[in-house]
């Protein structure tokens, strides 16, 4: 088996051993920072131009895109083509999340570890990240060893049980939006404050978009209404819960533009915020793969939402 380290390092264990200098960037928005590095080297990562060109071996997020059942993990993002960034934001808050639950299992012998990346094969075999010690002074403590699924021996020989997804709450209710109960939206506060989110052609006059608005949430209501699927749960680590998706049509019915952000307030439920496609898939996909008809990995996003790591 190949040694990780002996690869070209990845640019997260290259900011670890540079000086910090300043950088000005007028597009790509501040990562938070990844547990998932902190905790272990992860070896080579290869650009979007190598995965383009075929050059470059295999880094992690490939290798796990190749052994999991088939998925769209770009999401045809003509900024950033062949980057894999869906899945990138999936492996990273998952493991944030074992963490955060203690479900990161160490081995007999305290010389692997491993966590339940929740994904599956064709054949639905869990896969598991797992990882080795890492000797190597001033590194982190653990170095990546492989995905591994769980009947591969490395997994049979080394861990006495395996640890178990993580979870994002213990209420199946969260999962579905009832029609029933009330919907309080404050438009106004919305627009205000997510301005840039909406279409361009529609910033220009708040007022109108107010009232475009309120039409697209009560459609949304209908839709629902009609369909159940139409409310997709995603996980928001900003409140730390699990809240629903609302499709937002704002010029076209056949066309969803933004994503209402529902939360349930004791007996009715609250629009928090409007969200872009892109950032909503990309946390929906965290609980689930989305199956509505609405919600699909068109555009992938580096905005994704997170909460502070551990």
């Amino acid at each position: 088996m190949n040694d990780p380290q002996t690869a070209t390092p990845s640019p997260a264990d290259m900011a670890r051993t540079r000086p910090a200098t300043p950088t000005v960037s007028n597009t790509a928005p501040k990562r938070a920072p990844s547990a998932l590095f902190d905790y272990a080297y992860m070896g080579y990562a290869r650009s979007g131009e190598e995965r383009r060109i075929g050059s470059g071996a295999k880094d992690y997020l490939d290798r796990l895109a190749d052994l999991a059942s088939p998925e769209d993990w770009d999401g045809a993002d003509t900024n950033y083509p062949d980057e894999k960034r869906i899945l990138r934001n999936y492996v990273e808050r998952t493991f944030e999340q074992a963490k955060r639950q203690g479900r990161i299992c160490i081995s007999g012998d305290n010389g692997y570890s491993a966590f339940n990346t929740g994904l599956a094969t064709s054949r639905q075999e869990t896969i598991y990240g797992v990882f080795q010690r890492n000797n190597l002074p001033e590194r982190q403590e653990w170095r990546f060893q492989g995905w591994q699924v769980e009947s591969s021996r490395i997994l049979l020989d080394t861990f006495s049980s395996l640890p178990d997804f993580v979870s994002y709450t213990n209420d199946p209710a969260d999962y579905i939006f009832d029609w029933r109960r009330d919907l309080k939206v404050n438009t106004r506060h919305i627009v205000e404050d997510n301005i840039t989110r909406f279409p361009a052609d529609l910033q220009q006059e708040p007022f109108q978009l107010e009232l475009t608005l309120n039409g697209a949430v009560d459609l949304a209501r209908k839709r629902v209404r009609h369909n159940y699927k139409t409310a997709v749960p995603f996980w928001y680590p900003l409140q730390g819960q699990v809240q629903l998706l609302l499709p937002l049509s704002l010029r076209n019915p056949a066309t969803v533009d933004l994503a209402l952000v529902v939360s349930r307030l004791g007996e009715f439920y609250r629009g928090d915020t409007v969200l872009t496609t892109a950032m909503a898939y990309n946390n929906a996909r965290l609980l689930a793969r989305p199956d509505g008809d609405w919600l699909q990995p068109t555009a992938s996003s580096d905005e994704s939402l997170s909460a502070p790591t551990d």
